[in-house]
């Protein structure tokens, strides 16, 4: 893969979604395409969980819904993971070796044709919404990353024929999040709906359908994300310095809201952190 797409994949994936403690390593990253476009609509990864995991900690982040390909021969599926309001553990279903794909923000509708809310919170079987075949049997017995991307690659391109539903704002969604992502989050409604032309009741409406969440949770997740991940870079930055970057009131307000989402203070995550770098930095 040329650096510039390497790139290109780390602001669109990590800075949507960091995930910390993850018990597992995503390796093999490479990007699904729009058909007709070739635009990237989704990252894929191989995925190798510790084998006493039974989930993965996973907390909110922008838009990235998930499918959950098992590789496992005797015993392929597929769980479609929505996006997360709050944090929580997100099953693996007795399955250490998995395709992840993560698709952009209103990417998985725009192809499927099924609402993002239909799984907020949730999983869900994929076969409960769409028709797989042996998409899951063939995901399996691939021989390399480059065979299961050529599958998933042609399985998205004959679901997009069917899916043309809203197919003249297709890049609405995809375009707000992008621009949003690029202040942190710190966007009003009502300036999103001055830079589309859209009522803010539709803007509600199409975000909720396509993301799976409202305007504002999504706006509020963007903005822990980014404060999420500035303490991941760097965990002895001053927590107000921490909060005035991400746009937060003050430190107390953005303790607060951080809690809500990890369950700690900002100060015991960051303090573990360190724990782990110390320990990485002693093997």
């Amino acid at each position: 893969m040329k650096e510039a797409e390497e790139q290109v994949l780390e602001k669109q994936g990590v800075g949507l979604s960091a995930q910390p403690f993850w018990q597992a390593r995503k390796t093999k990253r490479c990007f699904l395409k729009e058909p007709e476009r070739g635009e990237n609509i989704a990252v894929l990864y191989e995925l190798d969980a510790d084998p006493q995991a039974k989930g993965l900690y996973s907390v909110p982040g922008i838009g990235l819904l998930g499918v959950q390909f098992s590789l496992d021969q005797e015993c392929p599926s597929a769980m479609v993971c929505g996006l997360l309001t709050q944090t929580k553990e997100v099953p693996l279903y007795g399955t250490h070796h998995t395709l992840l794909c993560q698709f952009f923000p209103g990417r998985f509708t725009q192809i499927f044709g099924i609402p993002c809310s239909a799984v907020t919170d949730t999983e869900a079987p994929l076969e409960d919404f769409i028709q797989v075949g042996s998409l899951y049997e063939e995901l399996a017995a691939a021989a390399d990353m480059p065979a299961r991307q050529a599958l998933l690659q042609q399985f998205i391109g004959r679901w997009q024929n069917r899916s043309r539903r809203n197919a003249g704002n297709e890049r609405l969604v995809p375009a707000l999040m992008e621009a949003a992502l690029r202040k942190h989050g710190l966007v009003q409604l009502h300036e999103l709906e001055q830079e589309t032309g859209y009522s803010s009741r539709y803007l509600q409406t199409i975000i909720r359908e396509k993301v799976g969440v409202s305007p504002k949770i999504a706006l509020n997740n963007m903005q822990f994300q980014d404060s999420l991940q500035r303490l991941l870079r760097d965990p002895d930055m001053p927590l107000a310095s921490i909060a005035q970057a991400s746009g937060y009131y003050d430190q107390s307000y953005f303790t607060r809201k951080f809690k809500e989402y990890m369950g700690v203070t900002p100060a015991v995550f960051a303090a573990r952190l360190r724990q782990v770098k110390q320990l990485e930095e002693s093997i």
